[in-house]
């Protein structure tokens, strides 16, 4: 009875209009059947729009660089572009970018109500093979009652792009108490795939080779500990594979662990305490070259539902078996409190870029330089902007964000340091039938072994959550 009072109580808490969803993605929640806290993504505006039939359909395929964005104001610093320009960058090269939108499959995970589809930035799912795209997808069927269940995340979709549309390879029956969505890289041909197993308190580990197709799931033999949460999983440059997930206690004392194997085994967990927070959520990790790495994520104080918001930045080395210790990452942006991570990048000079939420709706950008104190003030904001994303490639760091007025929005520098976002042009699309933004997945250097080359991403809708699309964006 406890814990459907309990539930009762989150979901009253979850109810609302977006504010909530500006400063936390999920609320911790009981499983019935085992005295564990788990997420509960929502969105108070679900959607209600039919999805479209087809999983992969070439005709989604299509050049909208050229469809409505009429704005041109060159002189501007944030101008929209649909026409040629000059830019520092280039050094005076005329730049344009077009963007190519392929539907991916209509069976994302997401339940009306209870989990919005744009849970869970940190966890990967977009990566290259071999410079074969897969998206490796947490899936249930709307049309089957019951199958989309926020206790029950029950399989793994692997789809690979084969020409212009997007094919299923590969389903991955999940153990059957993984609740939340999974973290997802690839290493080499495999496909790592980790999840929360709440019942048995293990971390399972699923693979899956993308040439043969042989596939197998087993529990890494290290205990989570009770109420383990938010699980993240990175592969380190040096071949290091990370998991790593937060133990919450609501009210105060919480923890965060990650475990490492170095090709040989499993090792952890190196778990320590979080300043008094009750979890550590949504984190995403950087390495930069060495040992040394870091966690960006976002924590929370209080009582549920009487909860606040803020960032902590953590240090850890892969060489030592310590845990992680925190900071405080960022300031306020002109008095908007900063509560939710959105990205973290490490570029090749050892800068680090955070891009972070407000709790006014905007995202903030943050840089410090390689051996910098903090990060500073932030150097640029996005109003009205629930997603943004990094989009790295060898050559360019782009930047994509998802105003609440709809479509995307890019920018692209050329050069390490800070980004000047505030005089980068932008490159305005929309997205027909999707509205708000609500989830934007890159592929990243922590998510695989090939290198950078596309700027690409996967997104989410508000209007359809059950959809995704992918993004490319490529210089004409």
């Amino acid at each position: 009875m406890r814990a459907v009072l309990l539930l009762v109580l989150i979901l009253s808490a979850c109810a609302g209009d977006d504010s909530a969803d500006a400063s936390r993605d999920a609320s911790p929640e009981p499983d019935t059947g085992a005295d564990v806290a788990i997420d509960v993504p929502t969105d108070a505006a679900d959607a209600t729009a039919d999805a479209p039939d087809s999983d992969v359909d070439a005709a989604d395929t299509m050049d909208v660089a050229d469809t409505g964005v009429t704005d041109t104001m060159v002189d501007a610093p944030d101008a929209l572009i649909d026409a040629d320009f000059d830019t520092a960058d280039s050094g005076g090269a005329e730049t344009r970018y077009v963007m190519t939108s392929t539907r991916v499959t209509d069976e994302h995970r997401f339940v009306p109500g209870a989990m919005f589809g744009g849970w869970g930035p940190h966890l990967g799912h977009l990566m290259r093979v071999d410079d074969v795209l897969y998206w490796v997808d947490d899936v249930c069927d709307q049309d089957v009652a019951g199958d989309c269940d926020v206790l029950r995340n029950r399989r793994v979709g692997v789809f690979r792009r084969r020409g212009e549309s997007f094919e299923r390879i590969a389903t991955v029956p999940l153990p059957s108490q993984i609740q939340q969505n999974t973290g997802a890289f690839a290493d080499g041909e495999v496909i790592r795939i980790y999840g929360v197993n709440v019942s048995a308190n293990r971390v399972e580990e699923c693979t899956v080779n993308v040439r043969t197709l042989a596939q197998a799931c087993a529990p890494i033999p290290i205990t989570t500990g009770p109420n383990a949460n938010y699980i993240g999983a990175a592969r380190a440059p040096s071949g290091a594979r990370l998991a790593w997930w937060t133990n919450v206690v609501d009210g105060g004392g919480g923890s965060f662990s990650y475990v490492v194997d170095y090709e040989g085994g499993w090792n952890g967990p190196r778990r320590g305490p979080i300043g008094g927070f009750n979890d550590c959520a949504y984190a995403h990790a950087v390495f930069p070259p060495g040992t040394g790495f870091h966690f960006f994520c976002q924590v929370v104080s209080g009582r549920a539902p009487d909860w606040t918001f803020a960032t902590l930045l953590g240090d850890a080395d892969l060489s030592t078996s310590s845990p992680a210790t925190w900071t405080s990452a960022l300031a306020p942006v002109a008095g908007d409190a900063v509560t939710s991570t959105n990205d973290f990048f490490v570029d090749a000079s050892e800068g680090l870029h955070l891009l972070a939420r407000t709790s006014g709706g905007a995202a903030a950008y943050f840089y410090r330089a390689a051996g910098g104190a903090s990060f500073g003030a932030a150097r640029h904001v996005f109003p009205s902007t629930f997603r943004a994303r990094f989009l790295p490639t060898r050559d360019a760091l782009g930047v994509l964000t998802g105003p609440s007025t709809g479509g995307v929005e890019l920018r692209v520098a050329t050069a390490d340091g800070p980004l000047p976002l505030d005089e980068l042009p932008v490159f305005r699309f929309p997205l027909p039938a999707t509205g708000r933004v609500n989830g934007i997945y890159p592929v990243a250097p922590v998510y695989q072994t090939d290198p950078l080359v596309h700027l690409e991403a996967v997104v989410v809708g508000q209007e359809n959550e059950n959809v995704v699309t992918h993004l490319l964006f490529e210089q004409e």
